[in-house]
């Protein structure tokens, strides 16, 4: 009897994660991308693409539009012109599928910006198999994200501000800085570096760099309390920038953070733009849950620190049971549970998300090191998603584009009266304005 009873137990349990596993596919945080199993990915070729059709986009890349689709099913929306570009907006249309016009543009500290992410969409368009369709829009520029607008993050409570279409981040064409660059340029470094770099060669330090002022609305100690923590830390390289050792400069160029175990990220404002080239490396990401998401940081699969058994360390000890969700207490993080209901288990996660405070971190990084194997495969699983299966290669960028465009059209209604042709992106692209005024 009682092994018949243990026998009903364990299918019992068997029966319960397979249920939470299932859930956790289909939860708000967005679409599961299998790392354990099929290890089938898109060729070098359809990586490389940029005339993807829609369903070999599809095919190529599963869950990519999960924000598009989310901003989609919140329903048809009226768009009205008159968006304030004094604070980093832009107005524009489509017209004809294939040509791209500038009605309104800020022209002053965020120029730059609006340049890259207009190239992107531009490049999208052009290259595009089919023609997309007409439309007019409102992208967001700043960081904080504005309602009825394509904009580089959200919050994560989907309600504030309403209806946020999230596009891809401007550095996908260039960030235009010394120690960073264009996306594919860095990832073109990354790889050089994980391919002569094994996760033992890798430092063993968790490392940051960044303002400690540039702190989020929900936290305005997030990262003082982050270079508290780590003071004096021995497994710590976190420096605030410009603040180096004897007055040398200790800022790191992005692939270089690829050289370390373990990369923290914090939030800054809203987001931070870093979090995409981080996970390009084959390091395990540090973080507290993110509130603002860019458009693949649902593909984050999180593992709880609030379920590891980090006091006291063993590193023989079993995993307990991860698919419990963590206790809401435990990260005072505003709508952490809609965006991030269930924490992965060990041997199915790519990022580790610590307490806000940081009061765990040191735990969390003891624990790692102690169970290499799991720590590898975590780091490696994130390095995997990103780079291996293409969500961040020039193709999905596009893919993303096209999708975006199509179905803000179908969900947006505006009159044409309001809305002008504009200047042809060209011509805009030369002048850095939409008069031709000297």
């Amino acid at each position: 009897m009682f092994v018949k009873w243990k026998s009903i137990t364990i299918y019992g349990v068997l029966l319960f994660l397979t249920l939470i596993y299932l859930y956790r596919e289909n939860s708000t945080s967005g679409a599961y991308v299998d790392s354990g199993f099929a290890k089938q990915y898109p060729s070098k070729e359809t990586l490389n693409s940029l005339s993807l059709t829609e369903e070999q986009c599809d095919a190529a890349f599963p869950g990519l539009n999960k924000q598009i689709d989310d901003a989609a099913a919140r329903g048809p929306f009226h768009l009205s012109k008159g968006l304030d570009t004094a604070h980093g907006s832009v107005e524009g249309r489509i017209k004809n599928g294939r040509k791209l016009y500038i009605i309104s543009a800020e022209q002053d500290n965020v120029l730059r910006r609006i340049r890259a992410i207009l190239h992107s969409l531009h490049r999208a368009i052009i290259t595009s198999p089919t023609q997309v369709p007409d439309t007019v829009f409102s992208i967001n520029i700043n960081d904080e994200p504005r309602a009825n607008t394509w904009s580089f993050a959200r919050s994560d409570d989907h309600f504030t501000p309403p209806n946020v279409w999230l596009m891809p981040h401007f550095s996908s064409w260039s960030w235009p800085v010394e120690y960073v660059g264009p996306l594919d340029e860095a990832l073109s470094k990354i790889d050089e570096i994980e391919a002569h770099t094994t996760w033992h060669e890798k430092i063993d330090k968790a490392v940051w760099r960044g303002t400690a002022w540039f702190d989020p609305d929900w936290d305005m100690g997030l990262r003082p309390k982050l270079v508290k923590a780590t003071e004096g830390k021995e497994w710590a390289d976190v420096q605030l920038w410009g603040q180096g050792q004897e007055g040398k400069n200790n800022t790191l160029a992005i692939e270089d953070f690829c050289r370390n175990k373990y990369i923290i990220y914090a939030e800054g404002k809203t987001y931070s733009g870093r979090l995409p080239y981080h996970q390009a490396c084959a390091s395990i990401i540090l973080t507290p849950p993110p509130t603002f998401l860019l458009h693949t940081t649902h593909l984050i699969r999180p593992l709880f620190s609030s379920l590891l058994p980090l006091s006291p360390i063993h590193p023989s000890s079993p995993h307990p049971a991860f698919p419990t969700p963590p206790s809401p207490t435990s990260y005072p993080i505003p709508s952490t549970n809609i965006t991030w209901p269930l924490s992965y288990p060990p041997s199915l996660a790519n990022a580790v998300f610590v307490h806000p405070d940081w009061s765990d971190l040191e735990a969390v990084i003891g624990y790692l090191e102690a169970n290499p194997a799991t720590a590898q495969g975590i780091a490696e699983r994130q390095r995997e998603t990103m780079v291996a299966r293409g969500y961040l290669s020039q193709a999905a960028e596009v893919c993303y584009w096209r999708r975006l465009i199509r179905s803000w059209s179908e969900t947006a209604s505006w009159e044409e009266s309001e809305w002008e042709d504009g200047m042809r992106w060209e011509t805009f692209s030369l002048l850095g304005k939409t008069t031709y005024e000297v």
